[in-house]
């Protein structure tokens, strides 16, 4: 029998509830990891409502610690770093509340190994060198804010990217102290690769609760489009705006009566202001995304910029749901666009994009297809087990 295994999991939100991408990915790993191994979870509250699940998540983990974070307070402390050779990522996330949790775990439990998710998070583990990594960066960020930086005029592009070249330079040291780092797909493994040459990275991709998102549904009868996810993140935001703005009108050119949801949490003003438009829903927080996701013909991804596997695309794939997306949201989706998938791209007119969606909207048969076969893929290629089992061999290898 191997030995008990002891984790200090450290993670910048509560892992639940599993609504949006990163705390969907640390939910369905560490309950699974909990179930076999002795694993003391760390994390931040934000929204400081997550302290409600503290109970919840108390059934799976050894130990649980939920410190509250208030993200607006964080960010105006962390403005003098702008004067330094520092991300602004890391005192966004400087707690001494963390600090002092995840050492009295260090001096407690004596953990075999820390688990720490995202980069800024990093910083917790560095502080305790004796202590074996393993990384999940999920996502390589700096990628992320390089690619904000191209889009943005001004001031704000320099700050996007100063935070870009100050962020690989962390993610260079982070990586060269883990002893293995992850992330989410194997795009993002080349990237980590070409900052930090010669460690050890290895993509373990994000899965799908099948049973969760079950299949099948009546075909809609209305003509009716969603694009759900986290409505204040900038992608999200800006994917919505383009579809409502550039999309909408060429779909209503052809059917008058469809209708546009925008379903996710946190709506940030400017997809608020889309409520105006005849025809667009926007529901922020549901307790529950499937009948949103469900009740359309067809789930939109117009995503300009993504980094990793887009957990929205394969929850919808799941769902039997016909599935258009951007390039961006399909890469590594370990499915080919002919097989699952419709990839359109989201040009400035939004030409492209609405003649993939109409295809779907008027073929419920094509639609229907598409469907299936996305189905088979995600039930045969994305279950969380696997990929729980595989975090903890490598849990296991750094430990030793």
């Amino acid at each position: 029998m191997s030995a008990p295994l002891r984790v200090v999991a450290i993670t910048h939100r509560t892992p639940f509830p599993p609504d949006k991408g990163d705390k969907i990915r640390t939910h369905h790993l560490l309950t699974r990891l909990a179930a076999r191994c002795e694993v003391h979870l760390v994390a931040f509250a934000e929204p400081a409502s997550d302290l409600q699940h503290l109970a919840r998540l108390r059934r799976h983990f050894a130990s649980v610690t939920l410190v509250p974070l208030d993200l607006r307070w964080q960010k105006l402390r962390a403005l003098p770093w702008l004067l330094t050779t520092r991300p602004l990522t890391v005192p966004v996330f400087a707690h001494g509340a963390l600090s002092r949790a995840v050492a009295d775990l260090v001096a407690g439990v004596k953990p075999s190994v820390f688990f720490a998710e995202s980069s800024s998070m990093a910083p917790y583990a560095l502080a305790h060198p004796e202590v074996p990594l393993v990384m999940d960066f999920v996502d390589v960020d700096s990628a992320k804010w390089a690619a904000y930086a191209e889009k943005a005029r001004g001031p704000e592009r320099l700050v996007f990217a100063r935070e870009a070249a100050t962020l690989a330079r962390f993610e260079r040291k982070v990586a060269g102290h883990a002893r293995v780092s992850l992330v989410t797909a194997d795009r993002e493994k080349v990237l980590l690769d070409a900052i930090a040459p010669g460690v050890t990275t290895e993509a373990l991709p994000n899965g799908v609760d099948t049973e969760y998102f079950a299949a099948g549904r009546p075909w809609p009868e209305a003509p009716s489009v969603v694009f759900f996810g986290a409505m204040d993140y900038e992608a999200n935001v800006e994917a919505a705006v383009f579809l409502v703005e550039r999309v909408l009108p060429r779909l209503r050119a052809v059917h008058p009566d469809v209708r546009v949801v925008l379903a996710g949490s946190r709506p940030a003003p400017a997809v608020e202001a889309l409520k105006a438009v005849a025809g667009v829903t926007v529901t922020g927080y549901v307790d529950d995304m499937r009948p949103w996701v469900k009740g359309a013909r067809v789930c939109v991804v117009p995503l300009r910029v993504a980094r990793g596997v887009q957990n929205k695309v394969l929850e919808a794939m799941a769902m039997g749901v016909p599935v258009v997306c951007s390039p961006a949201a399909a890469e590594g989706i370990d499915a080919g666009p002919a097989e699952a998938l419709t990839v359109a791209a989201v040009d400035d007119d939004g030409r492209a994009f609405a003649d993939a969606t109409l295809g779907l909207l008027d073929d419920p048969a094509r639609a229907q297809s598409l469907a299936d076969v996305a189905r088979a893929v995600v039930e045969t290629r994305y279950g969380w087990q696997p990929r729980a089992e595989r975090l903890e061999a490598l849990l296991r290898g750094a430990a030793r």
